[in-house]
């Protein structure tokens, strides 16, 4: 699930003026600061991720909380609700 606001976005990302390595702010040629997204929160993986178990990222239902399972019902019924999505051309039209 993606955020599809701005309010939304501002809860993963900060806008803030782009830094050089010194930790001076870098000025465009207009002497306005460029600004870039900064995540909270990395957004790739690198190589320390593929080596973590899969069985860091499961549970059995058994091992949630009460409070865990309930939310866990919630986004499977909020997931099952989607549309199945269909490959489609560049117009939206779906392949045979």
């Amino acid at each position: 699930v993606r955020p599809c606001t701005g309010e939304a976005w501002k809860t993963i990302v900060t806008r803030d003026p782009r830094k050089d390595a010194s930790g001076n702010v870098v000025m465009g040629p207009d002497g306005v600061p460029f600004e870039d997204d900064f995540a909270f929160f990395h957004f790739y993986w690198n190589e320390e991720h593929y080596e973590i178990p899969s069985s860091e990222f499961t549970y059995k239902r058994t091992e949630l909380t009460a409070e865990e399972a309930e939310d866990y019902d919630k986004l499977v019924a909020f997931v099952g609700a989607f549309p199945a999505n269909l490959l489609e051309d560049s117009e939206g039209k779906p392949y045979p």
